[in-house]
């Protein structure tokens, strides 16, 4: 790997250089990050240290430029100055290979009649090739004419997933269109976004009462005898399992999307991936759980902890506008120690399913939190003693006096 502000390799494409700049040295095209919390790169969150990881990490981001001469860009040309270029962190530097040089059109005491024009896109996390079943599994090849676009397929498991981000400039939202030649030290710095919709997944209980607003906690907890512990959840619904980024993007800060037909999917939190501290013996409780389970306080399935922007772990969907109906079912056992009966406890099992509709669909950057709260009403007994109805009187002649 080269360090881009001390390399010396000669920029083999050609690009017209028609006036050489004051000092005589070639500038290297070079790189800086920033990325807010967000998750790309390896399943997982990614921050901007997380995303200097190495390739084989899942760290670095790729970089899609372009080179006009002297006109604007308009989307119309091909990847002609760097395709697919892996960008990756060697400290203080970010480096990639082979070292691009800027046009020379431009420099201190120089004069020329225009000024050379490059565009650059990015997205993270890097793949050297669109593949695998999820994820990015295509772009646009090198080949072809246009803006650059990634094509992302879901993964119906979160804890596998990876959000996809693109870069913008920090100043209004966009891609770096149409640079001319920086200062020696000088650096393309890309803002990378959330191109995803996702939301978190939490659960609670609700006890002994009913629930009339959203966010209510309830004034009760669940009694230390009993525990609620989930198998699994299951959300299906009918979305795009697919989409296509146009790295492009026409509106500040907005990812542009084309989402494929919408289509039946199911995405599954297995019971490996549900929190210790929820999860259920598959098939039912065989003792009575030892661990803390359901509560009514509100904890992320994932990580059992309290519902934070930092968890790891979560749902993605492309973003559309149209409305999205969801159908959420949990599968939990709720089991209680007794030791007046054989088995010393009662497991019961329980599979809920509820539909919720998200109107106007997903947002791409938004985070949705998705809590469900299972209402739980203890079992009353209660007894009352019915008063003795009056006599009925029968006569019986035995026998009959003559």
């Amino acid at each position: 790997m080269i360090i881009a502000a001390v390399a010396a390799t000669v920029l083999t494409s050609c690009v017209k250089t028609e006036n050489p700049t004051s000092n005589g040295h070639g500038t290297p095209v070079g790189f800086g990050v920033y990325v807010p919390q967000t998750k790309a790169g390896a399943a997982g969150q990614t921050t901007t240290t997380s995303i200097q990881r190495s390739e084989a990490n899942g760290g670095g981001f790729g970089v899609f430029a372009y080179y006009t001469n002297d006109a604007a860009y308009a989307g119309t040309t091909k990847p002609n100055f760097m395709y697919n270029q892996g960008v990756f962190y060697n400290d203080p530097n970010w480096e990639y290979s082979p070292v691009k040089y800027w046009p020379n059109e431009y420099g201190t005491g120089a004069n020329s009649a225009a000024q050379d024009k490059l565009s650059f896109f990015a997205y993270a996390p890097y793949v050297s090739a669109g593949s695998g079943s999820y994820g990015i599994t295509a772009m646009s090849p090198n080949s072809a004419n246009g803006d650059p676009t990634i094509t992302y397929v879901i993964d119906p498991t979160p804890s596998t997933a990876v959000d996809l981000c693109w870069a913008v400039n920090s100043a209004d939202g966009f891609p770096w269109i149409d640079l001319t030649k920086q200062a020696y030290n000088g650096k393309v710095t890309f803002l990378f976004k959330h191109a995803l919709a996702r939301f978190n997944v939490n659960v609670r209980g609700y006890f002994d009462a009913i629930r009339t607003v959203d966010g209510a906690i309830s004034s009760d907890d669940i009694d230390s005898n009993t525990k609620i512990t989930i198998e699994k959840i299951e959300i299906a619904g009918t979305f795009a399992p697919s989409g296509v980024l146009n790295l492009n993007n026409t509106t500040a800060n907005e990812p542009l999307w084309t989402p494929a037909a919408a289509a039946a999917t199911t995405l599954t939190i297995p019971n490996a991936d549900i929190a210790a501290s929820l999860k259920a013996t598959v098939n039912g409780e065989t003792s009575f759980p030892a661990i803390t389970g359901v509560t009514k306080t509100n904890v992320n399935v994932f990580t059992g902890n309290a519902p934070a922007k930092t968890d790891a772990t979560y749902y993605t969907f492309i973003p559309t506008d149209d409305d999205i109906t969801l159908n959420v079912k949990i599968t939990y056992y709720v089991t209680t120690r007794d030791p007046k009966l054989a088995d010393q406890y009662i497991c019961v099992k329980n599979v809920i399913n509820k539909d919720i509709t998200f109107a106007g669909g997903f947002t791409g950057g938004l985070n949705y939190n998705l809590n469900i709260v299972l209402g739980m009403t203890t079992v009353k007994l209660e007894a009352t003693v019915a008063d003795w109805a009056d006599p009925s009187n029968v006569d019986i002649d035995l026998p009959v006096n003559l």
